[in-house]
């Protein structure tokens, strides 16, 4: 099942949102329009089942920061609603699901509490959590044993907990990713949100299943002929540990390894002198060989560093990574663009713009599928554009058709 539509209420900019989603989903929209911010929350809504709320919402906050201005007295509402794809539905189909909960925050300290939350399935909304303030969801409680199977919500509960496996959040920096790295536990199979850690990850599927590594490593070599091998190697790298109280991390030494690259020349290339492209394709070739890739994959910018045409085998990769019937597969990926290029690889459905209403900026932000565009069908049916172009081109009023509206024509 996939993520096919997202609700967020009171959550920084975005007052009251909500908008469907697709199994690969594009969100655009100029600079401070809310699109970090909805994949902050749809992140915080996945880890809501595994963490105390406190730790679900992340990043440096206390008090209210995280509250839409002027509305204190509100809680934060998230929510999502899960559909079959066309795979599942051929195995059987089931009835779509709608899982969401509220939460308030203090005015000072870092907390937050549940207003209870709630499951709905064939319309009918029935609440998951009994009377009380609580930490943590129910769903987290019933993850950590804390609900009893006894329970009448078991059922729902055990449902939910399936659909919200964490999901992963990333904004790649390739000065990051390509630093040697220690092993940490806390990391198995991952990076952190910048990509650092990159080597572990690689050492991790490598120690996991080497034919996986193989595999990944031949693919690369595919895209990057100039190297013949991509290997891991023994040296002095970088720990990084993280202070939950300054929400900081800070930067130590120890043994590690480091990513290499052999040519075909019989030149060997440290990782931190390979090119933001190469290493930013290595990134994302690792998530697609991870043995179990996360329900929700959220990227932020992909087109950061990549040449235009590598950026191309990019966003085809991702595609694969979720419509793919067989090997590594991804329930769903939802990234974040400013680039008409990556754009134009995607159809209106699979596509929604975030912005401020220009008469009342103040007013959070707004989410208007493409789909929804009036125009959107005829202006593609010709042929003559490609949805980046249309989108460069004609501008938010003119592809809505609110033009001749606000001149009072």
């Amino acid at each position: 099942m996939y993520m096919s539509r997202f609700g967020v209420k009171n959550y920084k900019c975005l007052a009251d949102v909500e908008f469907p989603l697709t199994p690969i989903h594009v969100l655009i929209g100029p600079n401070d329009a809310g699109k970090t911010s909805a994949l902050e929350a749809m992140a915080a809504l996945h880890a809501s089942s595994q963490v105390p709320l406190p730790q679900a919402f992340s990043g440096p906050w206390t008090g209210q920061e995280l509250v839409f201005a002027g509305r204190s007295s509100e809680p934060v509402e998230l929510w999502g609603q899960w559909e079959e794809d066309a795979s599942d539905i051929s195995q059987g189909s089931a009835t779509a699901v709608r899982y969401g909960f509220a939460t308030s925050f203090p005015l000072q300290g870092r907390g937050c509490t549940t207003q209870g939350d709630w499951i709905e399935v064939e319309g009918t909304p029935k609440p998951l959590s009994g009377p009380g303030r609580w930490d943590r969801t129910a769903v987290c409680q019933w993850n950590h044993g804390q609900i009893p199977p006894t329970d009448p919500a078991a059922a729902h509960l055990a449902r939910v907990s399936k659909l919200l496996r964490p999901a992963r959040r990333y904004a790649f920096d390739p000065k990051f990713m390509a630093l040697p790295a220690v092993i940490d536990p806390q990391r198995k199979f991952r990076m952190d949100a910048d990509g650092f850690g990159l080597p572990t990850l690689l050492l991790d599927i490598l120690s996991h299943d080497p034919n996986r590594f193989l595999a990944l490593r031949s693919r690369f070599c595919e895209f990057f002929p100039q190297f013949r091998s991509v290997r891991l190697q023994t040296e002095n790298a970088m720990v990084r540990q993280y202070d939950p109280g300054s929400e900081t991390h800070t930067m130590g030494r120890g043994v590690g390894h480091g990513i290499y690259f052999d040519t075909t020349s019989g030149q060997t290339i440290r990782a931190q002198h390979a090119s933001d492209g190469v290493i930013l394709f290595l990134g994302f070739l690792a998530i697609a060989h991870l043995p179990e890739p996360p329900n929700l994959l959220l990227i932020e910018e992909p087109e950061n560093g990549i040449y235009p045409k590598r950026l191309d085998q990019v966003i085809r990769l991702l595609k694969q990574l979720v419509r793919q019937p067989e090997g590594p597969r991804f329930p769903q990926i939802v990234f974040t663009t400013h680039s008409p290029f990556v754009l134009s690889f995607f159809e209106p459905e699979e596509a929604t713009f975030l912005t401020r209403d220009p008469e009342n900026p103040e007013a959070g932000v707004r989410a208007r599928p493409l789909r929804d565009a009036p125009q959107i069908r005829e202006l593609l049916g010709g042929g003559e554009f490609y949805l980046g172009e249309l989108w460069y081109n004609y501008g938010e009023e003119e592809l809505f058709g609110e033009s001749a509206a606000r001149r009072g024509d």
